[in-house]
């Protein structure tokens, strides 16, 4: 996302605030400024504010932490751009297989770590005045379920599973829409709203792994072994976001799906930048 800002506003300074140095080469080749969260200069704030750490991939915020770390990164909002934190609708607690959008019933709390940690997060996010934008299953490429999958070639879940899929740089776009307040009243800005980021094609496990080897790209075979009564979470869930279209002004997705994505050839930012 941060590329994407530079391109719309050239002469920004587009800070990467990190754990690690481990990526800050790659950030400087895209133009970003990195800097470690203990190197953070104390007290600076920012106009715009993105949180994009995964609590699974947050091993210095244990589950108590998570939310306060959340939390902090507000404090680095000065209150006027907007304040986005990235979600997800894992949150969402069905998962008969119908359909659901923003004002979706949430998981209760206690029941998983990774959604206490989530849900905590969106409360401090809300609490603030900040925007939560809650996503699906990201993808490119090289990298998604499908590429688990066929590593694996024998999984044990039910091929039937429904799941809903969105591009990661349609996951940037989206997130950069919520950060710079489209659709908002005079472009003024979104404040404690609730958005939903997915490409609206949703597919069973089964149709993703035939997408993929129907594109010629991928080779091998994948067995899902699993049965609907033994899967857990059970059928899935439809994610339907036509409301956080319509308020951004009619956002729309780059890849209009996971399969159209792969039957055009799979070339993306992540394939083509020479930086991945």
């Amino acid at each position: 996302m941060g590329t994407l800002w530079k391109q719309q506003h050239p002469d920004a300074t587009v800070t990467a605030q990190t754990n690690t140095e481990s990526n800050h080469e790659r950030l400087r080749k895209m133009g970003l400024t990195p800097v470690t969260r203990d190197a953070a200069p104390a007290g600076k704030q920012y106009p715009y504010v993105l949180f994009a750490a995964p609590p699974s991939g947050s091993e210095d915020y244990p589950a108590a932490d998570y939310p306060a770390a959340v939390a902090a990164a507000t404090r680095q909002w000065d209150g006027s751009g907007s304040f986005v934190f990235t979600s997800s609708m894992s949150v969402c607690a069905t998962e008969d297989g119908s359909e659901v959008s923003e004002a979706c019933p949430l998981v209760a709390k206690g029941k998983a770590p990774g959604t206490d940690k989530l849900l905590g997060a969106e409360a401090a996010t809300l609490e603030a005045g900040g925007n939560v934008l809650r996503l699906v299953g990201l993808y490119h490429a090289s990298r998604g379920p499908h590429t688990f999958f066929i590593k694996q070639g024998e999984v044990a879940r039910w091929g039937g599973y429904t799941v809903n899929m969105l591009h990661y740089e349609d996951a940037a776009r989206i997130a950069m829409a919520v950060l710079a307040g489209d659709g908002s009243e005079e472009g003024k800005g979104w404040r404690g709203q609730v958005f939903v980021g997915t490409d609206g094609h949703p597919l069973t496990f089964q149709e993703m792994v035939d997408a993929c080897f129907a594109s010629g790209l991928f080779s091998g075979s994948v067995k899902f072994t699993g049965a609907p009564d033994t899967t857990p979470g059970g059928k899935g869930k439809v994610v339907n976001n036509t409301s956080t279209r319509a308020k951004l002004g009619g956002w729309a997705p780059k890849y209009t799906s996971f399969r159209q994505f792969f039957m055009d050839g799979g070339k993306d930012y992540f394939n083509s930048s020479g930086l991945f």
